[in-house]
């Protein structure tokens, strides 16, 4: 099949809302004298702005709300270099909103309003067929409604365009669709909610072998400061993470998963695809902010030219 784009990404879009604290409230506790900063989020976006800045061949599909937030995103996804033909606009309802508390150390809380991004579905994931069968991959995170993401695994497979699926927020996966991705990537949580086992209490390599077992091609386990795993058929691959000074955690996760994705349409190589995730996702917690910490190709290719590569150790 002749393939016009590299990446179709479907989701969510947000904006965040940011305030910098000294350390993450307890239950009614008030922490004062915070930093607060506004910046464009949600996973979706997150990704596809991660791929795009990668050189991917992004397009992007979301919903936004027929707000000041959804007119000033439009010309912003133009700007860097996404396809608008598929940014929705939803009458009467506002654009997705996260409120993010931002400790010193670096960790970080989110809660979601998710607005228009609830109203992805229907007729508007019946219109991006044809986007999706001239797809090489179809990035998916959980966003949007449950039932819009198994609609779009099932015709991308159908379709022959590879899926990859970051299924966060963290829930349970019919075991059908699971048996028609191409490339799972999760943090702890999403693989212990998905796998039913504690991470606590085994290895990250029984936990990612488990997920295999459940059917997709490939597992990528990330797991922080620790790197990430990687697990299919013919890999078992522990791959160790850059330090760095962690400033916001926040979209490191996603920046990860659109790098990956993008350097997969280059270069067909998961391990290297891998390294340069983990490169791009450690200049990403070095930035506040979502999407303005999400660096670009050559930002990521010059701290690989100028830091050591993670150690690949076979498993």
């Amino acid at each position: 099949m002749n393939k016009k784009h590299g990446i179709v990404v479907v989701g969510s879009t947000n904006v965040d809302l940011v305030a910098r604290v000294a350390h993450l409230p307890l239950p009614g506790e008030t922490v004062g004298n915070a930093d607060y900063t506004t910046a464009y989020g949600g996973k979706g976006a997150n990704q596809a702005i991660a791929a795009a800045r990668a050189g991917g061949d992004v397009v992007f599909v979301t919903n936004l709300g027929d707000d000041s937030y959804g007119s000033a995103l439009i010309p912003y996804f133009r700007d860097n270099a996404i396809s608008s033909e598929f940014l929705f606009v939803e009458q009467n309802t506002p654009t997705g909103v996260a409120i993010i508390l931002v400790a010193d150390n670096g960790e970080n809380c989110i809660a979601v309003a998710p607005g228009a991004n609830q109203m992805l579905a229907n007729d508007k994931i019946e219109r991006i067929h044809a986007a999706i069968e001239q797809a090489e991959y179809l990035l998916l995170q959980m966003e949007i409604p449950y039932t819009s993401v198994a609609s779009l695994i099932d015709y991308a497979y159908r379709a022959g365009t590879r899926i990859v699926l970051n299924p966060a927020p963290a829930m349970p996966l019919d075991p059908e669709l699971l048996r028609k991705i191409s490339l799972l990537i999760l943090n702890e949580t999403e693989a212990e909610t998905i796998s039913g086992l504690r991470l606590a209490e085994h290895d990250p390599a029984i936990l990612a072998e488990q997920l295999h077992e459940m059917g997709p091609e490939t597992i990528i386990l990330t797991l922080g400061a620790s790197g990430a795993y990687i697990c299919s058929s013919t890999t078992r691959r522990s791959v160790l993470a850059f330090r760095v000074k962690a400033v916001d955690t926040t979209a490191a996760g996603d920046t990860f998963c659109g790098a990956l994705t993008a350097q997969l349409t280059r270069t067909r190589d998961l391990l290297d695809a891998v390294k340069y995730a983990t490169a791009a996702a450690a200049l990403a917690v070095t930035k506040l902010g979502a999407q303005p910490s999400i660096p670009d190709r050559q930002m990521v290719e010059q701290f690989l030219e100028t830091h050591c590569v993670p150690i690949l150790e076979t498993i």
